[in-house]
């Protein structure tokens, strides 16, 4: 009788500590940006609900959202100059790089863009690209050791509005340039080559469908 019960309760206690790991796994989320991402599933990087664009039209480009997946009350005063330098140099490569005419005012003739950059761990065993883990864009206990695996891409999202409509979605992996440390703390330069890559893509994307 003794080996039943002893089998039962190592049942029990197997199954106690496999629930207790599995509450521990953080299951693949997204940076929120978008409140629809299944909509990326069957498609390998962007969705595009492209309008007729023309080059003579105006756009008003958004600061770029930086996504930090730090909580802001426990941001360091230089974490946070960091993502204010990340938006701001984001946002004027973008600008640089679009032959629409940037406009400085929001109207109802002119096309608004809004961005996001965050980062993700690279799980390179998943089949299915968009099952994205956010990763802090900066040093913290979690990140550090992905830093250093050099698994840590640059996400970069955007979308195109008019009045009426989105125009084009994107979502963006920059996956062959991994976000590497060149000292102690992330900086912006570690940043800049992601960056311009993603921008160099939203740029070559939009321009597919502009006449």
């Amino acid at each position: 009788m003794k080996t039943p019960i002893l089998f039962s309760a190592f049942i029990a206690t197997t199954m106690i500590l496999f629930s207790g790991c599995v509450s521990k796994m953080q299951a693949p989320q997204n940076s929120g940006f978008f409140k629809n991402y299944e909509q990326f599933q069957n498609n390998s990087q962007t969705l595009s609900k492209m309008g007729t664009l023309s080059k003579d039209k105006k756009i008003y480009v958004q600061d770029v959202t930086v996504l930090s997946a730090i909580p802001q009350q426990e941001q360091t005063i230089q974490q946070k100059k960091l993502y204010k330098e990340i938006s701001t140099y984001a946002t004027n490569r973008l600008k640089e790089a679009l032959k629409f005419t940037n406009s400085e005012k929001r109207s109802k003739d002119v096309l608004i863009m809004k961005s996001a950059i965050s980062a993700c761990e690279v799980h390179f065993e998943d089949k299915q690209w968009n099952q994205l883990s956010p990763l802090a864009l900066g040093i913290t206990v979690v990140s550090l050791n992905a830093y250093l695996d050099e698994s840590v891409r640059l996400v970069g999202e955007y979308r195109i509005e008019n009045a009426h409509d989105t125009l084009i979605e994107s979502l963006h992996q920059v996956k062959d340039l991994p976000l590497t440390l060149s000292g102690d703390n992330l900086t912006l330069d570690d940043l800049k080559a992601p960056i311009d890559q993603w921008v160099q893509y939203v740029a070559s994307h939009i321009y597919k469908g502009v006449k």
